[in-house]
């Protein structure tokens, strides 16, 4: 450490960086002559994480943020537990992330991404507007001296000025999206992904050069003040890397992952903890250590699900099951997190003849298939997933048992609902019926996963075969 008349702040502030496990390190530090206060250039953070569960400042500490125009919260947000922050365009909202610190993204790799439910989304064919702004910095509006990532006449649009990339998927209001723009300084490629899934991609374009200026949400300085978001923002994140691919998708579509390694937290992106009453961990676990439920009231809930909660939407569900009874028993039921409304699905568990069920919801009610008989004693993976063309299937130490259902549309209540592992809770609403006998499960359960979305044949096996 360089010699200063500041040194205890400089030490300061080094071990309050340092060993913060989400930043690197502090590059530059300048101190007025009172030494007092200090401006800081973070050579750049590892992750920054912008929750907005009742508060504008990140998740961390280090990047707080100033409301503009009274932003409001909106409960729930995409995790179901919090909130999103809520912006009216008309009233002008929007956030400023101010300096210092200064968040350096110039001539580096990185990855911002966000979800968004837009209340309306501007399309010049329509309102004479075409942007909506998610996330901005500002230098100057020259090239590469302006970085903005919004929603372009409904397509997202990956910007540095003059050297930018739009996406294909025409996005629609009242929807909720993983959106993902992702810089690849080595290569000098944006890509931009829609629900983990890649939208487009440009190279070369950039580097980004901003080396000053505020960050933005809600709006940026590009065709400023007709770019106002209007609605739900939620999860901001930066990482100071490329995420690929495979870490996109993951961000986009793992809603919950419980491992049951003596915890009931969530491995996943979300941070959806468990909670359970009249349950144990188990040494003798499929991988590591399990969950074994105890009595005839025995279960894990994860809650506030917003996807499942909504109709059309693909889902996938995976587990590891080892029951002592197989004649009736429910593993995964779903039903509304709130109680006054009236819909509720067991989802998967046994037949009063032994063998394995699963069941959806459909305009016309349930629908159900038929697994085989799995032996009590020994760990067996199960996996259902549903998709609009596909359907229901049933999938067996990763291989589809039997055939798929007919295909149908996915009939959820509108409410964020809430999985139940291990017992049937509530019994409502026309898909609460069908072949599964519901009752309390028997036995220990690992490695509960759900995705929102239609995991493939590879994912399955992959699931089934660690």
């Amino acid at each position: 450490m360089v010699a200063h008349a500041c040194q205890t702040i400089v030490a300061c502030a080094s071990l309050m960086y340092g060993q913060d496990p989400f930043v690197k390190h502090v590059s530059i530090l300048i101190y007025d002559k009172d030494c007092k206060y200090f401006f800081l250039i973070l050579n750049t953070a590892v992750r920054i994480l912008w929750t907005f569960d009742n508060t504008l400042d990140d998740f961390y500490g280090i990047f707080p943020a100033v409301g503009s125009n009274g932003p409001t919260y909106k409960s729930p947000g995409i995790n179901g537990y919090g909130s999103c922050l809520y912006l009216n365009a008309s009233a002008s909202q929007s956030i400023d992330v101010l300096s210092p610190p200064f968040l350096s993204m110039a001539y580096t790799s990185f990855s911002l991404s966000a979800w968004i439910k837009a209340t309306t989304l501007n399309n010049a064919a329509v309102n004479g507007l075409s942007d909506n702004g998610i996330f901005g910095q500002y230098e100057q509006n020259s090239q590469d001296l302006s970085l903005h990532t919004i929603v372009r006449n409904q397509r997202l649009y990956f910007g540095f000025y003059g050297d930018d990339t739009q996406g294909n998927q025409l996005l629609v209001s009242d929807t909720w999206y993983h959106v993902a723009y992702v810089y690849d300084y080595s290569t000098l490629t944006q890509n931009v992904y829609v629900d983990g899934v890649l939208d487009g991609s440009n190279s070369p374009r950039g580097p980004y050069k901003g080396t000053v200026g505020n960050m933005t949400i809600g709006t940026n300085e590009v065709f400023f003040p007709y770019n106002y978001w209007n609605g739900c923002l939620d999860q901001i994140s930066y990482f100071s890397r490329v995420k690929n691919a495979t870490e996109v998708l993951y961000d986009a579509t793992l809603t919950v992952a419980y491992s049951f390694n003596n915890t009931l937290l969530d491995d996943g992106p979300m941070g959806i903890n468990g909670t359970g009453i009249n349950f144990a961990y188990t040494a003798s676990g499929r991988i590591s250590t399990g969950l074994t439920l105890l009595t005839t009231v025995s279960y894990v809930q994860a809650g506030g699900l917003v996807l499942l909660g909504t109709s059309t939407r693909p889902y996938s569900m995976s587990i590891w099951i080892n029951p002592t009874v197989i004649t009736s028993g429910n593993i995964i039921h779903v039903a509304p997190t709130t109680t006054s409304i009236s819909w509720s699905v067991p989802m998967l568990g046994f037949i009063n003849t032994g063998n394995l069920g699963a069941q959806g919801c459909s305009p016309s009610g349930s629908v159900s298939l038929t697994g085989p008989v799995v032996p009590t004693g020994i760990w067996t993976h199960v996996a259902i997933t549903y998709g609009n063309s596909n359907g229901l299937r049933l999938w067996i130490n990763g291989t589809q048992f039997g055939a798929s259902s007919s295909a149908y549309n996915y009939t959820a209540p509108g409410v964020p609902v809430t999985v139940t592992l291990g017992a049937s809770l509530s019994s409502a609403g026309p898909c609460s019926s069908g072949v599964i006998a519901t009752g309390q499960y028997h036995g220990s359960l690992d490695e509960f996963q759900l995705h929102s979305r239609e995991l493939s044949s590879t994912d399955i096996w992959n699931l089934a075969n660690p």
